[in-house]
């Protein structure tokens, strides 16, 4: 074999190896992007700390109150929403009894989902209290409120609004408003009813034609 001829196959092999090395660098260029796309698409899908809950659906609403000089004196303030807030059914409201001049009465909230048969109640009064806040709106009745002194209690020192006491002062007739809001960025009970800004609805019912008798 002549020198060309070795000179001619050593060149030839060393250009096959340079493609080979070529070729898998590329391959495991590729692998390692396919790799990190992969770990971000797991990262958006979810499971970090500190995301928001996914909104719960409510369908169901009751305000119940119990007059506390005679537990057969109830009224109780109810809505039904039975597809939900983004569903096209109207919800029904209804107000069953009235209250009696001069009582007190200690108010409850019950929130239901009847979807996925799933009581929210729990989830907002033992699990996430410091996530929600209730504000409740009076229009044209006498009555006197205030937060119970057994309402549950927020980190924040301010009291949720799922228990709360009611005097019905006059007879007359108007509207009860009440609002649940979710992570709000403040919230105050200073005025009983309470304030608050930020964050977002989850319940938002006016009950109409309450009567004090």
């Amino acid at each position: 074999m002549n020198t060309n001829t070795l000179n001619f196959k050593t060149m030839k092999i060393n250009f096959l190896n340079t493609k080979i090395m070529k070729t898998t660098k590329y391959f495991l260029t590729a692998i390692l992007c396919l790799t990190v796309l992969a770990s971000c698409s797991d990262d958006d899908d979810g499971g970090n700390i500190g995301e928001p809950n996914e909104e719960e659906v409510i369908t169901d609403v009751t305000l119940t109150f119990i007059n506390d000089a005679d537990v057969t004196d109830i009224v109780e303030l109810k809505s039904v929403d039975s597809d939900g807030d983004d569903g096209p059914l109207a919800p029904t409201v209804t107000v069953t009894g009235n209250f009696t001049v001069g009582a007190t009465y200690t108010a409850t909230v019950d929130v239901y989902n009847s979807i996925e048969d799933e009581d929210i109640t729990v989830e907002i009064t033992d699990e996430e209290p410091d996530e929600h806040f209730f504000i409740y709106t009076i229009n044209g009745l006498d009555m006197t409120f205030a937060r119970s002194t057994n309402d549950v209690v927020r980190a924040d020192g301010n009291k949720l609004g799922f228990e709360t006491t009611w005097t019905a002062n006059t007879a007359g007739t108007g509207d009860i408003t009440i609002q649940l809001f979710h992570e709000s960025e403040s919230v105050n009970d200073d005025n009983e009813f309470g304030t608050q800004t930020g964050g977002s609805t989850d319940i938002n019912v006016t009950y109409e034609d309450v009567e004090i008798q």
